[in-house]
């Protein structure tokens, strides 16, 4: 079983490979903050929780890959829907501000987006790591 079989575990990976995602674009931003004519980008946020629905609603309707349960302890399941390969486009999103060069960054927008991002990369990897740690200790054979 992979950590990506249990939904909990896949929407929270998900999260965070957004939130990496996001950071990346916010400090691409952040380092043409002086270029002339750069606009600032950000990833849409709707179309990751569109995607989140659309891969756990896959996740429920895919009945015809069941798992095969041969004994009384097994757990029956579906198979995992791959969703490492996802990647996210880029949309301009220009600031509250442009210079008289045409650039839109303002760096202290950029920075409360960018610990926006890192705090709800934090919150996915705090509860990634306290569901492996719960589902370790339901397997643990009793001494």
């Amino acid at each position: 079983m992979r950590p990506d079989d249990v939904p909990l575990l896949a929407l929270l990976r998900q999260e965070m490979n957004f939130s990496s995602e996001r950071q990346r674009v916010i400090a691409n931003n952040v380092a043409n903050a002086n270029t002339p004519g750069f606009v600032a980008q950000d990833l849409d946020r709707a179309e990751f929780e569109r995607t989140v629905s659309e891969v756990m609603s896959q996740r429920r309707s895919a009945n015809g890959m069941r798992l095969r349960t041969t004994r009384d302890g097994h757990m029956s399941g579906t198979a995992p829907v791959d969703t490492s390969a996802r990647t996210w486009s880029t949309q301009d999103t220009p600031d509250s501000e442009t210079t008289i060069n045409g650039n839109s960054v303002v760096l202290e927008e950029q920075m409360v987006k960018a610990n926006e991002t890192r705090m709800r990369y934090e919150s996915a990897l705090s509860l990634y790591q306290k569901s492996l740690g719960l589902i370790r200790t339901a397997i643990r054979t009793p001494t």
